[in-house]
C-alpha cells in the first residue's frame, strides 16, 4: 500500500519461513524500490523465522536503511525481534500511524 510522500507500506501475516522465502523476498524488493521510506508492518505475523529475518534484513541493507518496522506485537516474533536485536538495524514503530507520524 502507497503512503504519503512517497512512503510505502507492506503489511504481512502469518508464518515468515521457508515456505513463503520467494513471495517475501519479491514483495519487500518491490515494496523498496523507489520508495523514500517503506514500512513492514508485521502485526499479523505469527512467527520470524530465520528466513524471514534474513529477507528482512535484505530489504534495509539494499534499501539503504529505508526500511522501517512496525507491529511487534506477537509475543514469539517479538521475542526473535529482542533476540537478534533488530532495533539496532530498524526503526520500530508501535504501528503504521506511527511511522507515518515519523516521516512527516
Amino acid at each position: 500500500m502507497s503512503l504519503d510522500h512517497g512512503t510505502v507500506a507492506l503489511r504481512l501475516a502469518g508464518r515468515l519461513d521457508g515456505e513463503c522465502a520467494a513471495r517475501l523476498h519479491h514483495a519487500l524488493h518491490a515494496a523498496t524500490v523507489g520508495a523514500r521510506a517503506v514500512v513492514v508492518d508485521l502485526s499479523e505475523v505469527t512467527h520470524l523465522g530465520s528466513v524471514g529475518v534474513s529477507a528482512l534484513l535484505g530489504a534495509y541493507t539494499r534499501g539503504g536503511g529505508r526500511v522501517h518496522l512496525a507491529g511487534l506485537t506477537h509475543p514469539a516474533v517479538r521475542q526473535v525481534a529482542t533476540l537478534l536485536e533488530l532495533e539496532r538495524h530498524f526503526t520500530v514503530h508501535p504501528d503504521i500511524e506511527g511511522f507515518v507520524d515519523s516521516v512527516r
